[in-house]
């Protein structure tokens, strides 16, 4: 078991030795997820293997030690001494997580730990200006009893940063409280004198202060209602549209009325999401917010939340489970998200609503219920196509992955938790003293034969395939299975917009969407896949939010794109992404009418009528695809490699800092390519946005506005004028654009006309960029504020 070091090789080791056998043929003759899951479990080697690896990943519970959080503490205080606030942050936060709470054995004696934690993080929030985060913290200080002698700091503190944020009369109580703590502090009568001294000028300062005005709103972020108000049936969707079903394609979501551009069809929950493990040091583990004062579980060190609030859902949903068990789960990947839909509706949700899942489970579901009305809790997600009929070692490695979270589960007694205990009727663990195949404890089951200790690879005997119906266990771990062959299709990834300067420069930005974590959303996976959708999905935390890019007639299919976006991929790569995760053959109008649209984006430029190009032969002989006309282009494709040879010395020389030697190599790029290039070529626009960042690092605004403002005509024929891309090339424009005009205003040339042209055209660009970005995720996006700050900045450059 040593030489395992992922949960794969030991799929891998399994499935080569039971090769070798006849278990995965008896495997592959299995036809329903529970007796797959009981088949695995009633042979020792397969039980065996797995068990070990539990046993593995289960050794560390990540538990907390006060030694560990003042040692870290410690750390923390040399980097606040330095002056390096942020580090002295990341460590108070690690001290936080690992110091045990004050009523925990862990604790013993040293139940100030996790309160001076939260006391020293407030301090270094204070001087990073973060008030609200600092705040926080000196109430959590608080509320885990910290010292009385020391807690006056913490008072003048908080009242600072309430006058920070214009609440004088908070502040005021603040201070005021300081004043009374004082009488409590061990410091000798100079030291509290000169406190006191401090905190009533501070008083007096706060007496001065203006009321605030109480008509003030909190501009925080909003999500839109949906368009046309909530449809009646299905949670989370818009009424302008409905469910439709057909035998070749399924469930589909259809138009009920004309959709404009900008509407809101979903805003929709996950109904379970988890985050990756990569964004763990910065993100909420319940609502995946990026916050900075975190806030503890009160049992692991692992996981860090924004607020109280969603460490309690988070604890009562699935963290209670998965406390001191993440390892085993990041193990699993995707299928980690399989295990927390289990937790999330409840075993005792599973155990009432059985029988309808059984009897539901080959309906057309929900057009085969009596109401007809689609439900959005558990069955929704039941419901989702989930791919069973591929490969035989496919579907045994996901089913072994079943297994593994089935066999945590119990080993965290989770089938213990019901009223009754009589539902245990079959032990799952791995004590081979056991008879996991017994007879169930309810007359309703018909009785299987046991499972008898075996010590061979080929333990099940073809009179031992499971019979009858399933114990609750084993019905759950073919949920487990089952969810897992529907995450392959149905998880959706849960992103954020991410911005990071190019390099070299900080005045061009690029923006690109990061996934932090995966999801599922039932209401929104009934949409139908097209490489040329009619939505964008776009997110507020973890709240998915699905807008109309395009209009959309009555009667006509709404399609989402499932990552393959013909905009952004060749139509052979997109036709074996779909059919290899998705199982099936795009027949959407941009694969059907394919127009060799991508041959025009990296085409030469035709001799004739300068069109593009089409791919030439092995002779080097091609045909433009506008005027037909057969060429040569032998000379032009050495032309492209001297190019590119240049672009590259380009690039080096530029990452080195060397920008004039670096503009050199692409000035003489940009020219060979203007001169054997179509005029939307990509790699065109590429050279012209590398020319745009160099002249932008040696401040030389307009040169950097020349050269970029060509992309943006090649970006918008590439991805569409309400394209993402094109918005994001317009955001990095306007940022040149306003740097241009600070730089002719220093200069004195804000008179002429060709700074109010550029004005002008500043103002153009900064409201086409608010219309996409207002279209992909409503007016409240952060990208927006952004905007509106540019276009105060213009009117400002006006006034002068």
């Amino acid at each position: 078991m040593a030489a395992y070091t992922c949960w794969q090789d030991v799929l891998d080791d399994i499935t080569n030795r039971v090769k070798k056998t006849k278990t995965l043929t008896r495997f592959s003759k299995l036809k329903n997820n529970e007796d797959r899951i009981e088949y695995c479990l009633r042979d020792d080697f397969i039980r065996s293997k797995v068990q070990q690896w539990l046993n593995i990943m289960c050794s560390s519970r990540h538990k907390k030690y006060w030694e560990k959080a003042s040692e870290l503490r410690a750390e923390g205080n040399l980097c606040f001494q330095e002056k390096k606030y942020s580090r002295a942050v990341e460590f108070y936060t690690q001290s936080i997580l690992a110091a045990p709470f004050p009523k925990s054995e862990d604790a013993g004696s040293h139940v100030e730990e996790l309160s001076l934690g939260f006391g020293n993080r407030s301090a270094a929030l204070f001087h990073l200006l973060k008030n609200e985060e600092c705040l926080k913290d000196i109430d959590k200080a608080i509320e885990y009893d910290y010292p009385r002698d020391l807690r006056f700091k913490l008072l003048q503190r908080k009242g600072q940063c309430l006058m920070k944020l214009n609440q004088p009369a908070l502040a005021l109580e603040a201070f005021q409280e300081s004043l009374k703590l004082l009488e409590e502090a061990r410091l000798d009568s100079r030291r509290i004198a000169r406190q006191q001294k401090e905190v009533e000028a501070l008083i007096k300062t706060t007496e001065e202060m203006e009321k605030p005005n109480e008509d003030e709103t909190d501009q925080q972020s909003h999500i839109l209602p949906l368009s046309y108000g909530p449809h009646p049936s299905i949670d989370s969707a818009s009424s302008a549209i409905d469910i439709k079903y057909d035998k070749s394609k399924g469930r589909y979501i259809i138009a009920n009325r004309t959709i404009t551009a900008g509407d809101t069809l979903f805003v929709e929950e996950p109904y379970a999401s988890v985050l990756l493990p990569v964004h763990y040091p910065t993100h909420c583990h319940h609502c995946y917010t990026k916050a900075l004062a975190v806030v503890p579980c009160h049992q692991c060190s692992q996981v860090r939340y924004c607020s109280q609030k969603c460490v309690d859902e988070s604890w009562e949903k699935y963290h209670k489970w998965e406390c001191g068990n993440l390892d085993s789960l990041h193990s699993v990947g995707i299928a980690h998200l399989s295990f927390r839909v289990i937790l999330v509706t409840a075993l005792s949700f599973i155990q009432e609503h059985r029988e309808e899942l059984v009897k539901s489970s080959n309906s057309v579901y929900p057009f085969d219920f009596p109401d007809g009305k689609y439900r959005t809790n558990y069955f929704s997600v039941f419901h989702l196509v989930a791919h069973e009929d591929m490969p035989a070692e496919d579907t045994f490695q996901y089913a072994l992955t079943a297994l593994l979270l089935l066999m945590l589960l119990d080993r965290l007694n989770y089938f213990a938790t019901l009223e009754s205990q009589t539902l245990r009727e079959r032990l799952i663990s791995c004590n081979l003293n056991t008879r996991v195949g017994s007879a169930p404890s309810t007359p309703t089951h018909k009785s299987r034969s046991p499972v008898h200790s075996r010590l061979s690879i080929n333990s099940v005997e073809e009179n031992d395939l499971p019979t009858g119906p399933a114990s609750l266990e084993i019905f759950v771990g073919g949920l487990l299975l089952r969810h897992i062959l529907q995450l392959i299709c149905n998880a959706n990834a849960i992103t954020e917009l991410q911005a990071a300067p190019q390099a070299n420069t900080s005045s061009v930005l690029n923006q690109r969407q990061v996934k932090v974590a995966s999801g599922i959303f039932p209401s929104a996976s009934l949409m139908n896949h097209s490489c040329n959708p009619t939505v964008i999905s776009s997110f507020c935390k973890n709240v998915l939010i699905v807008r109309a890019i395009c209009d959309v007639e009555p009667n006509q299919e709404v399609f989402n794109c499932y990552g393959p976006h013909y905009r952004r991929m060749p139509r052979e790569d997109r036709q074996r992404s779909l059919l290899e995760q998705y199982f099936f053959i795009c027949e959407c109008d941009a694969c059907v009418n394919e127009d060799e649209r991508e041959q025009r984006f990296q085409a030469l430029k035709c001799s004739y009528c300068s069109g593009p190009l089409r791919a030439p032969d092995n002779t080097n002989r091609t045909s433009c695809l506008d005027c037909d006309k057969s060429q040569d282009c032998a000379s032009q494709l050495q032309k492209v490699f001297t190019a590119h040879d240049m672009f590259v010395q380009g690039l080096q020389l530029a990452a080195k800092g060397n920008f004039k030697d670096a503009l050199e190599r692409l000035k003489k790029c940009h020219k060979i390519r203007e001169k054997v290039m179509y005029k939307y070529n990509r790699h065109l626009s590429e050279v012209q946005d590398q020319l745009a960042c160099c002249y932008a690092s040696l401040d030389k605004m307009m040169l950097a506005v020349e050269y970029l403002r060509p992309t943006l005509i090649i970006t918008e024929h590439i991805y569409g004028k309400n394209s993402i891309e094109y918005g994001n090339e317009l955001q990095k424009f306007s940022d040149l654009l306003i740097n241009a005009l600070a730089q002719a205003t220093q200069e004195h040339a804000s008179c002429d006309q060709e700074f109010r042209n550029l004005v002008e055209e500043t103002r153009s660009v900064l409201e086409k960029s608010y219309d996409i970005f207002s279209i992909h995720y409503g007016p409240y996006h952060e990208s927006l504020k952004e905007i509106k700050e540019k276009q105060k900045q213009l009117d400002a450059f006006l006034e002068r």
